[in-house]
């Protein structure tokens, strides 16, 4: 027996909401507030002047890692949320951005070091956008194959085109042996 897929069409169902784990994001986001202060700390209260050097930069080092992954966590995607109007992308930090249906033109799956999700679409301005959003995010290969169900007219570059042809084919036949 072939094996089931796991990709649910949100059609019908909206407002879906896919998001970043809330205690992995809390955790992570408290652990880097912690090392910043614990390396602050070592930096005003235990280095000395007579200090060696290497004492002196890894502190600084070890808060520069911290503070970029902190900055990270407040800037990178939080959830995707499927609405009958639109499609919102939302971070903790930067404003959230709604992309009607009707306005997206493409969409891709490019390798950039890692694989990254790009997405052109018309503003409420009348400006065309490119949002890039990491394909490490939970589920977004659904989340891909939602987008191509619910925006038809957006071209797909081959490798996205491929992929949603082949779960769209998979899911037929899953709805043809539970019939």
């Amino acid at each position: 027996m072939p094996r089931e897929l796991n990709i649910n069409s949100v059609r019908g169902r909206m407002p879906v909401r896919y998001r970043v784990p809330v205690l992995s994001r809390v955790l992570g986001i408290v652990a880097h507030i912690l090392i910043s202060g614990y390396c602050i700390f070592v930096l005003f209260s235990v280095i000395r002047a007579t200090s060696p050097f290497l004492m002196k930069v890894l502190p600084l080092l070890v808060l520069f890692v911290s503070l970029d992954a902190l900055f990270r966590h407040f800037t990178t995607l939080n959830s995707v949320i499927f609405t009958p109007e639109c499609l919102w992308f939302r971070y903790l930090l930067l404003p959230s951005v709604p992309i009607e249906y009707e306005k997206i033109s493409s969409m891709e799956l490019r390798k950039v070091i890692t694989y990254y999700m790009f997405l052109e679409f018309t503003d409420r301005r009348g400006k065309t956008r490119v949002l890039k959003s990491p394909a490490s995010f939970p589920r977004m290969m659904e989340i891909m194959y939602n987008i191509a169900d619910l925006a038809p007219q957006a071209r797909l570059n081959d490798e996205l085109d491929k992929m949603v042809g082949v779960i769209r084919r998979m899911k037929e036949k899953q709805s043809e042996v539970e019939q």
